[in-house]
């Protein structure tokens, strides 16, 4: 068997096994496994497969978006909502611009959400919805505008 199929294995078990959270979960790793291939695709001048890794990852978050409940998430969900919309934009600058930095800081951004939604799974792990509403509310991402000295980089940071 080859390793492609091996791993598509993996993942199709991992996926049928996952919680509501956990495939969110699964979600960014895929977003970020295609924008780590397009960055190597920059580097091999590679213009078709790291457009298919991109359009890839525009598939994933409209995905993530697909999955926001606005209602239950309140302004954590509006504010999920405004990184997917900038999130896309990234990845469009990206592939136009052929940019390892603009990928490595999305990338580095998702880690930090996927980062967030393991914890949650962890701590949601075994409990019900009830229980899960009696929690005290999650912080939220806010983005925070760029400073005078970062002019030149694309933006994308988040703090709680």
């Amino acid at each position: 068997m080859k390793p492609n199929a091996i791993a598509r294995q993996y993942r199709e078990l991992a996926i049928k096994g996952a919680t509501p959270v956990g495939l969110i979960v699964i979600l960014y790793d895929m977003a970020i496994e295609s924008l780590g291939h397009a960055k190597r695709e920059i580097d091999n001048g590679n213009i078709e497969a790291r457009t298919t890794d991109l359009n890839h990852v525009l598939l994933v978050i409209g995905e993530l978006e697909r999955s926001l409940n606005f209602e239950a998430g309140g302004e954590v969900a509006k504010r999920l909502a405004a990184f997917y919309d900038v999130a896309r934009c990234k990845v469009l600058e990206a592939n136009i611009k052929a940019s390892k930095l603009v990928i490595d800081r999305l990338s580095d951004v998702l880690c930090s959400l996927r980062d967030a939604w393991k914890i949650v799974e962890q701590k949601t792990a075994g409990k019900s919805g009830a229980e899960l509403a009696r929690e005290t509310p999650r912080p939220s991402p806010v983005y925070s505008a760029p400073s005078p000295q970062d002019d030149d980089r694309p933006q994308l940071r988040w703090s709680a």
